[in-house]
């Protein structure tokens, strides 16, 4: 049972949180990815109630130095043509919501883990976004070939929208989790308060094959899982699998969920889904947003 001080740090915790929910960043490239991105984090801002959307553009071209003339000139040319083009996107974002929801738009010439994790502290985004592209194209995207790199470094959370989904309100979400270091690393304050912001219903799953992460750890382990989740009243699953990514997929598929969250390590369901070697069947898998939140360090 929590102390009284116990919960008032955590109702500071949610309350804290959820200000920096009410800010959204959207990244884009203007590909058809990131123009569903972007559409879907606009619908998602609605049930989130945010106050504030910012869509940032990286612009890599103007940060090279000593570039010839004719470069330059074209290099300025595309700049100006993407602030046209972020200054019509915000417009038409802005008819799509109310007043009371400020939408901001930027150019950027840093790389995109650069700026979500500054953003994070200097305006205070809670959400970041990103497009991407499935089966052959997904290396061949620009959100997509950066989200590895943004989801390894960002302290953010990150939502990661495949290019055909549509929005649909989040009222189930699955944290796909294994059964290492459950307590130490779990970010277990900020899926939660993120759950509560959405008003969602969370599972919990975990998968394996033929119990191959079965060890004497395993037992402490899923006490401290329950332990740490039971305040939530959530549905624990235990599944097999010999693909973890692709039996994450499948179980959201067949309990409907509309949200896959994870914590991305070094091995295990992100490194599935996004691997250099992706295959087609696993990219097939990939059709629900995924939202990445950053693994806590042991104090």
């Amino acid at each position: 049972m929590e102390t009284s001080a116990q919960i008032e740090n955590n109702e500071g915790a949610a309350r804290a949180l959820n200000n920096h929910v009410k800010t959204i960043l959207i990244f884009t490239d203007f590909s058809e990815a990131a123009v569903n991105a972007t559409n879907y984090a606009t619908a998602l801002a609605q049930q989130l109630k945010a106050s504030r959307i910012i869509i940032c553009y990286s612009d890599f071209i103007l940060s090279a130095v000593d570039i010839p003339l004719e470069d330059a000139i074209h290099a300025e040319y595309e700049h100006q043509k993407k602030i046209m083009q972020l200054e019509t996107l915000k417009n038409e974002l802005q008819l799509q919501l109310s007043e009371q929801v400020i939408v901001e738009v930027c150019i950027e010439q840093r790389s995109l883990d650069l700026i979500v994790n500054d953003f994070g502290k200097d305006r205070s985004v809670g959400l970041a976004v990103m497009g991407i592209a499935g089966k052959s194209r997904l290396e061949q995207t620009l959100i997509g070939s950066k989200t590895i790199r943004v989801a390894r470094t960002s302290t953010v959370p990150l939502l990661i929208v495949p290019e055909h989904t549509a929005f649909m309100p989040i009222e189930k979400a699955v944290f796909a989790c294994d059964l290492k270091k459950v307590s130490k690393a779990t970010p277990s304050r900020a899926i939660k308060n993120m759950i509560h912001a959405l008003g969602a219903k969370l599972s919990i799953l975990n998968v394996d094959h033929n119990e191959k992460h079965f060890n004497p750890d395993t037992i402490m382990e899923m006490a401290n899982l329950h332990q740490l989740w039971d305040n939530e009243q959530p549905e624990y699953y235990y599944i097999e699998n010999e693909d973890i990514a692709a039996g994450v997929m499948d179980f959201a598929n067949t309990h409907q969920m509309q949200l896959v969250i994870a914590v991305p390590k070094e091995y295990g369901f992100f490194e599935g889904l996004f691997h250099s070697s992706l295959t087609r069947k696993l990219a097939y898998h990939i059709h629900l947003p995924l939202l990445l939140f950053k693994e806590e360090k042991p104090r």
